[in-house]
């Protein structure tokens, strides 16, 4: 008889433990707690991150700060200092074989890192965990009373205000292409160019202002938790040195994030472990980002609070 991932990963916890293993009948009742609240959180961020188009190392980093992240949000001024302490240590000694039990195709060995992604390549989608990066309910009202009038007025599979939200919430307010568009709706590429047009106009989108194929287009600032519309030239200023491919994705990693706090190897997979390094220096001697120590996390970085949105 087949196990569920949490009752697997209950009975490997013998392995983990090794010698220090003791019998579940003979464990104090707030150990066991802690360690099924540790399984259920852990279930939540991987259900949440299930869907980001990321390498498997990547994805690896992310789902364990993203977990970190969330016994913070979750468990702050509910339990005692010393059993948060302790509820980070089971995370840090028990995550490797959690992961690879309840994740097919995983092992304890982590995977290679990627390799940096080419200067002329389009900027990728966001690869931070699932943040809330779009003001929902103002975004789902706006595409009801304003958008609904411009889609097709025949029925379509996907241009339609559900597809439509669906598509921003897959870029995630960051960058995409005509070519995208056109692909995501099944549209030919007349067609895409002409209902981007209309979205621009109608001030649902903003355009990169660049020519040819390096013309991208975004979610307008309005529908964001960061303000892109103020940061964006403000990243550029304080990265000269880098492409502005490479600037693009900085700027829709830090929307992304929704002002959350994040690790800096959340980068890495990207960009070399060095330039991210160089860049989050860079953008918190500018005041584009600021270090935070939340209790056993370690050094984590955020935007300022006047980088988001009311």
């Amino acid at each position: 008889m087949s196990l569920s991932p949490a009752e697997a990963m209950m009975s490997e916890s013998q392995r983990i433990r090794g010698s220090q293993w003791v019998p579940q009948s003979q464990r104090p009742e707030e150990d066991r707690l802690d360690r099924a609240l540790v399984t259920g959180l852990m279930m939540e961020v991987l259900l949440e991150t299930s869907t980001l188009q990321v390498d498997p190392q990547s994805h690896r980093n992310l789902v364990k700060t993203r977990l970190k992240t969330a016994m913070v949000n979750q468990l702050a001024g509910r339990v005692t200092l010393k059993r948060f302490r302790r509820l980070i240590r089971e995370v840090d000694h028990c995550f490797p074989r959690y992961y690879s039990l309840i994740t097919p195709g995983t092992s304890q060995t982590p995977a290679p890192a990627a390799k940096p992604a080419p200067t002329a390549s389009p900027p990728s989608a966001p690869t931070l965990p699932a943040h809330q990066v779009l003001r929902q309910d103002a975004l789902t009202d706006w595409l009801e009373t304003e958008v609904r009038k411009l889609l097709p007025q025949r029925s379509h599979r996907k241009l339609s205000v559900s597809g439509l939200l669906d598509f921003l919430q897959h870029t995630r307010g960051g960058w995409f292409r005509l070519k995208d568009f056109e692909h995501h709706f099944g549209v030919d590429r007349k067609t895409a160019w002409e209902y981007v047009q209309k979205f621009l106009d109608a001030g649902l989108l903003c355009h990169n202002h660049r020519r040819s194929a390096a013309v991208r287009y975004a979610l307008a600032t309005r529908f964001l938790v960061v303000r892109m519309d103020v940061l964006r030239p403000k990243i550029t200023e304080a990265l000269p040195e880098l492409p502005s491919t490479q600037t693009d994705q900085v700027c829709d990693w830090l929307a992304a994030t929704g002002g959350e706090p994040f690790e800096a190897a959340a980068w890495q997979g990207q960009l070399q472990p060095s330039r991210c390094r160089q860049i989050i220096a860079s953008l918190t001697a500018a005041g584009l980002l600021e270090e935070v120590n939340l209790a056993g996390l370690g050094q984590m970085y955020k935007l300022p609070r006047r980088w988001l949105q009311d």
